[in-house]
C-alpha cells in the first residue's frame, strides 16, 4: 500500500513539473509576442538569445541585433500577432514550438499578412529561458481547418 502512496505521489509530481514547463513556455511566448508588439527593446534583449534568427513570412532571414534595429527604427510595426493551439516538443535542451495565429503590421519590406504558422525554439541560456529562433509562414484555411492547424495524420 506504501509503495502505490508513494508512486501515485510520484506520477502526481511529474505531471505537475510537466504542466509546469509547458506553462513556462507559453509564458515566454507571450512575453515574447507582447514584447514585439509594444516594441519593448530591452524585454527583446533579454527575451531573444544572442545567436537569435527571426525568419519572416516573406522568408528573409535577420539575425538578433537587425531584428531589434528594423522595431527600434520602425521599420516592423506590429499590430497584431498572435499565437495559439501551440504544440510542444522537447529536443535535447530546446523545445520546439509550433501554432497557428495572426499576423498583421507595417513592415518594410511589406510582409504577408494573415494566418500564418510559427514555429518557435527555445532553449535555457544562463538559467533563463530565451527565444533562439522564430519563424512564420503563411497558410490559407481549407473547410477542414479554418484556423490552419489541422490535426497531424
Amino acid at each position: 500500500m506504501k509503495l502505490l502512496k508513494s508512486a501515485s505521489l510520484v506520477f502526481a509530481l511529474v505531471l505537475c513539473l510537466s504542466a509546469s514547463l509547458a506553462q513556462a513556455k507559453a509564458d515566454t511566448v507571450a512575453l515574447y509576442t507582447e514584447a514585439v508588439m509594444t516594441g519593448d527593446i530591452p524585454a527583446l534583449e533579454t527575451l531573444l538569445a544572442p545567436n537569435y534568427w527571426h525568419i519572416a513570412a516573406n522568408g528573409h532571414i535577420e539575425d538578433k541585433e537587425h531584428f531589434i534595429q528594423s522595431i527600434k527604427n520602425k521599420e516592423l510595426v506590429v499590430d497584431r500577432l498572435t499565437i495559439s493551439n501551440v504544440r510542444t516538443t522537447m529536443v535535447g535542451g530546446a523545445t520546439l514550438l509550433t501554432g497557428n495565429g495572426y499576423f498583421r503590421g507595417t513592415t518594410v519590406p511589406t510582409l504577408p499578412e494573415g494566418l500564418m504558422r510559427f514555429t518557435l525554439v527555445i532553449v535555457k541560456n544562463q538559467n533563463r529561458e530565451q527565444v533562439v529562433l522564430t519563424q512564420a509562414t503563411p497558410v490559407v484555411a481549407s473547410p477542414d481547418c479554418r484556423d490552419g492547424n489541422c490535426k497531424i495524420q
